[in-house]
């Protein structure tokens, strides 16, 4: 990924991150959107990205650079929401 498109989507995972966190929660306190656990994947996924742009700055080694992608069901998700 170039730096242009780490950055909107690292911009994006962001948004529905925030997004989600200010949507009202169920009755039982859980968040309606994103189970925890799919939360934990985007934000793996904000931080492989990262990683990306440390290492493009000279900031990291490349062998220090991680690569993660969240699961397509959450990525259908992620674009439903943005699509809003």
């Amino acid at each position: 990924m170039k730096i242009h498109q780490n950055t909107t989507r690292f911009n994006d995972l962001h948004t529905v991150l925030t997004y989600c966190t200010a949507v009202e929660k169920s009755s039982d306190g859980r968040n309606c959107l994103f189970t925890t656990l799919e939360r934990i994947c985007i934000n793996q996924e904000r931080g492989a990205i990262y990683t990306q742009q440390s290492a493009q700055k000279g900031e990291l080694d490349q062998s220090q650079v991680r690569t993660y992608q969240v699961p397509e069901h959450i990525e259908l998700k992620i674009k439903q929401l943005l699509n809003k």
